[in-house]
C-alpha cells in the first residue's frame, strides 16, 4: 500500500476463465479447393518515445545538504509516509522511528519526457535530512506518455521500461548518499499495482482490469534497476518484492509464495539486497499460529523465508508495510486499543524471533485525508493530528 493504490489481496479467492469455443459445421471442401484464412485484426501501436536529445531538470540545483554518514542498525523502526513533510517528520523523529518509507512517484517527479520536476523529492530529502531520518524510496506509478497501450503490451511490460530505468538512474543520481534504499516497483503480483500503477484501487480490484507481472519481467526490472543505480550509487541497497499476501490465482492475483518462487527460478537472486515483505495482520492478534486463517497473518512471514532458503538465499527481510486499520475497508478492522497492542506485539515478536527481519515499517503516518478514507484507518494519527493510542505505544516501545 502506499499513496491511493495500496491495498494487498485479502480474501482467498480462485477464479476460474473459461474460454467458450464454437465449432461450426461447415461443408466439405474437394482437396482442390482451398480455403482463405481471415486476416487477423492489425494493431497500431505507437512508438514509445525516444530519449530526448536534452533533459531539463527543475530546479537543476537541489541544495541538498552533505549526506549523514550511513548508520548501521541491527534493526530498523520504521514508518511509511504517504508525504513526508515537517509536521509528518516530527512526528516520526518523536515516536523514536529512525527510517522512513516514502514513494517518489514517477509521474510527478518525471511528467513528461526529458523533464523532471524534483521540487517536491527534494524538500522531502532534506526534511529526511534535518530530522535525522534515514530514507527509503519506493519507485513507481508510471506518468501517462510511459504507458503501453493494453494492447500492445500484450501481458507484459505494461510501461516503458527503458524510460523507467532511465527514471531511476536519475534519481539514484541526484540523491546519491541521502537514500538508504530503493524499492522497485510494488506489489507486482498484483494486477492493481503492476498494469494499473498509481490508479484507483478499489474500481480496478472490482473489475479485474489488467493484468498481473510475469515474474520474469519483474525479474528483468529488477536486474535492470540494480545495473543503472550501483552505476551512480555504489551504497544504496536494492530492495526486491514487495509482494501483496495473497491465496489467490487468477487475473488479478498471484499468490507472493509462487511468485516468489519463480523470480528466483528466473535469477532474481543476485539481483536485490534486501527482500522487502508486506506482512499485514487482517485484523488478528500478531501471535497468530502460522498457518492460521489460510497463512493470512503475521507468520505468512516464514513462508516467503522458507523460499529464500530454498534457493539457498540468506538475505535480509525488510518488512515495508504492516498494519491494522481501525475502519473495516478490505481488511478486517480492530479498535484503536487493539490497533497499538498489534503492533506493539508485531514488533516483539519479529524482534524475539525472526533476527533475519532488518527492519518493520509500520503502514501508515498520515494526516489531513477524510475519516472515511481507507489510508486514514491504518494511521498513527487522526486526520486532524490528534495521535491514536498506537502511536503513544510506539513512543514507549523500548522503555
Amino acid at each position: 500500500m502506499a499513496g491511493k493504490n495500496l491495498l494487498p489481496v485479502s480474501a482467498l479467492t480462485v477464479v476460474l476463465f473459461i474460454v467458450s469455443v464454437l465449432i461450426c459445421n461447415q461443408p466439405a471442401v474437394s482437396q482442390q479447393t482451398s480455403s482463405t484464412p481471415t486476416p487477423l485484426p492489425t494493431i497500431d501501436c505507437p512508438p514509445l518515445p525516444s530519449r530526448p536529445a536534452q533533459v531539463v531538470h527543475q530546479p537543476l540545483d537541489p541544495a541538498l545538504p552533505t549526506p549523514l554518514p550511513r548508520r548501521e542498525l541491527p534493526f530498523r523502526h520504521a514508518v511509511h509516509t504517504l508525504f513526508l513533510d515537517e509536521t509528518v517528520a516530527r512526528l516520526t523523529a518523536d515516536a523514536g522511528f529512525d527510517t522512513v518509507v516514502q514513494v517518489f512517484p514517477w509521474r510527478d517527479l518525471n511528467p513528461r519526457p526529458g523533464f523532471y520536476d524534483w521540487e517536491a523529492s527534494d524538500y522531502m530529502v532534506r526534511t529526511a535530512h534535518a530530522h535525522g531520518l534515514d530514507l527509503v524510496v519506493r519507485l513507481d506509478m508510471p506518468p501517462e506518455w510511459a504507458i503501453v497501450p493494453d494492447e500492445c503490451a500484450r501481458g507484459g511490460f505494461p510501461f516503458d521500461l527503458r524510460a523507467y530505468v532511465d527514471f531511476i538512474g536519475a534519481v539514484a543520481e541526484r540523491y546519491r548518499g541521502h537514500v538508504l534504499g530503493y524499492i522497485i516497483w510494488n506489489e507486482p503480483n498484483l494486477a492493481a499495482e503492476w498494469s494499473r500503477s498509481g490508479g484507483d484501487l478499489p474500481s480496478h480490484w472490482d473489475s479485474f482490469d489488467g493484468w498481473v507481472a510475469r515474474p520474469e519481467d519483474y525479474v528483468s526490472l529488477l536486474c535492470a534497476a540494480q545495473t543503472r543505480v550501483r552505476a551512480v550509487d555504489s551504497e544504496a541497497l536494492i530492495v526486491g518484492g514487495g509482494l501483496a499476501p495473497t491465496n489467490e490465482f487468477s487475473s488479478r492475483a498471484m499468490d507472493d509464495r509462487e511468485f516468489l518462487q519463480q523470480m528466483y527460478i528466473a535469477g532474481a537472486a543476485g539481483c536485490f539486497d534486501v527482500l522487502a515483505v508486506h506482512d499485514y495482520g487482517y485484523g488478528l492478534s500478531p501471535e497468530d499460529e502460522r498457518g492460521a486463517h489460510g497463512g493470512l497473518n503475521l507468520a505468512r512471514i516464514l513462508d516467503l523465508r522458507d523460499v529464500m532458503l530454498e534457493y539457498g538465499d540468506v538475505k535480509p527481510v525488510w518488512i515495508t508495510e504492516l498494519g491494522y486499520t481501525v475502519r473495516s475497508h478490505v481488511q478486517p478492522s480492530v479498535s484503536k486499543r487493539e490497533q497499538a497492542d498489534y503492533l506493539v506485539g508485531s514488533f516483539e515478536r519479529v524482534q524475539r524471533e525472526w533476527p533475519w527481519v532488518e527492519m518493520l515499517t509500520v503502514w501508515n503516518l498520515c494526516y489531513g485525508r477524510p475519516a472515511e478514507d481507507e489510508m486514514s484507518g491504518y494511521s498513527l494519527v487522526e486526520p486532524g493530528l490528534t495521535p491514536r493510542p498506537a502511536y503513544w505505544a510506539l513512543q514507549n516501545l523500548d522503555e
